[in-house]
């Protein structure tokens, strides 16, 4: 879906990506110096939702694919899940004779790996494994022998484990597990779960959970996945949002990663997911235990959309109003070519963010047999008015998006705006998957990879590791630093 008065400058955006990948990034990024795994892979995420043009040059050559595998490997945390840069975990030395299996007391203070690293790790090694469309073999069976090789050097168990020891009794899952000094408790220490406990990092489980295939054996412990749903439930609020709790305000973000979590708990392994989902009895399951009220999440969500009035946005001493305009006003009471833009909670300014958050939320529903039965030019209108506002207000000159009219493009809205369009069926992106924000073709090198880890579980599983291990040295080159 495209429109000639509001193009998307693909050439435009990939130069963006391309000095946000190469050179130094300006100096406001200094404080998300920790979150180093993030920038990459929204970076490496961007180029591959961007790159559709056939015969192209490659916009990451082969030889910088390998140095950024290596990378991404370098910051693998040994007791399971990966570390937010290198300097976030001690040499591999201070680790020997520790024990993260057991956890026992004498692991002393081993580091600690991150939930949201972890996620942007593996999807990172996926993306970096994608073949180019400059690079593309007429050899289908090496390109997914390539794919197959994606999570090579992944040390699956240790992560699903540590995954684990994150989820709180609740269900909530925290952000990174450390050991505090303790008088009362054995060897003077114990483990505690930090960081918040919010709809995020449930989200980020599910998402770990289904890369690495989680719950398929038996060897290693699965996480609570009914105490996980009931949390959620529990964060539904009184207007039909959801938030951290019942008793805080509702938020877009929230809503989308509670949905998203929900279809990924029940997503098959395989298979297309806008038509698996469609007949999965366990998803409607999953859905229904863990949406109290769908309905009024549908109109909280269709509540997000308002008009956009610049003579309004740009008067900094106006009061700021919202408009009537929902998901289902017609466009007739709007006026000719509207914008409409999102907020993400009651009275807040448009941000470019919330259309990503607002229309998957949406979108993710509608495939489960959620949604408003709009006719079909209702729905493309709509979303017309949507695309001009980032389109129009959005995109930067120099390539990217801003998170509001007229403000600098960052790394963060640059790509779930990218990640909106693609959703919504944009001709110049490539087809997208809500759930996973990412690729269709990312999604498919994702589940390849997880064929080829579950390949060394079971009997005969070490011949067939070890295989794998040849051929990812044969795919990434000798110098790569894997283990089987």
């Amino acid at each position: 879906m495209s429109s000639d008065d509001s193009p998307l400058d693909n050439a435009r955006h990939l130069r963006y990506w391309q000095r946000c990948l190469r050179t130094l990034l300006p100096h406001q990024y200094t404080a998300n110096d920790s979150t180093r795994m993030m920038l990459g892979c929204f970076c490496v995420a961007a180029t591959d939702v961007l790159s559709t043009q056939k015969g192209a040059e490659p916009v990451i050559s082969a030889r910088d694919r390998k140095a950024f595998r290596a990378w991404v490997l370098a910051c693998q945390h040994p007791g399971g899940g990966f570390v937010g840069g290198p300097t976030h975990a001690y040499p591999r030395a201070v680790y020997a004779g520790f024990d993260f299996g057991g956890g026992s007391v004498d692991t002393g203070a081993p580091g600690e790996a991150n939930i949201a690293a972890t996620l942007f790790a593996l999807q990172l090694l996926a993306l970096l494994a994608n073949p180019a469309d400059g690079e593309r073999s007429e050899d289908k069976k090496s390109e997914d022998q390539k794919r197959e090789g994606a999570f090579l050097g992944v040390n699956r168990d240790a992560t699903l484990r540590w995954l684990r020891r994150l989820q709180r009794p609740d269900g909530s899952f925290g952000e990174y597990v450390a050991d505090v000094p303790d008088a009362r408790a054995a060897g003077g220490r114990r483990p505690v779960v930090g960081g918040g406990a919010d709809m995020r990092y449930c989200y980020i489980a599910a998402m770990i959970r289904w890369m690495l295939g989680g719950g398929v054996d038996t060897s290693v412990p699965d996480i609570n996945v009914d105490a996980l749903v009931l949390y959620m439930r529990r964060g539904q609020t009184y207007d039909g949002g959801f938030a951290e709790s019942s008793t805080h305000e509702s938020h877009a973000g929230y809503a989308f990663c509670a949905i998203a979590a929900l279809e990924l708990l029940g997503r098959p392994a395989e298979g297309d997911p806008a038509t698996a989902l469609s007949s999965s009895e366990n998803g409607r399951d999953l859905f229904a235990r863990g949406i109290a009220d769908v309905p009024a999440l549908l109109r909280w969500l269709a509540a997000r959309t308002f008009l956009y009035r610049p003579e309004i946005e740009e008067d900094d001493d106006a009061e700021w109003q919202e408009s009537i305009v929902t998901e289902v006003t017609p466009l007739e009471v709007c006026g000719n070519s509207p914008l409409l833009g999102f907020n993400g909670r009651c009275n807040k300014h448009a941000d470019s963010c919330y259309t990503w958050w607002t229309v998957s939320s949406l979108n993710i529903l509608e495939r489960h047999g959620y949604g408003y039965g709009l006719k079909d030019k209702e729905s493309k209108d709509n979303w017309a008015a949507k695309r001009r506002f980032l389109l129009e207000k959005m995109q930067h000159h120099i390539g990217g998006f801003s998170k509001v009219p007229g403000g600098p493009p960052d790394i963060y809205h640059a790509y779930l705006s990218l990640a909106a369009l693609a959703s919504q069926g944009e001709s110049s992106l490539k087809a997208f998957d809500p759930a996973m924000s990412v690729s269709l073709d990312t999604v498919r090198t994702i589940e390849a990879a997880r064929r080829g880890l579950l390949r060394g579980q079971g009997e005969g599983g070490q011949k067939r590791r070890a295989n794998l291990l040849s051929l990812g040295k044969a795919c990434w080159g000798e110098t790569i630093a894997i283990k089987a």
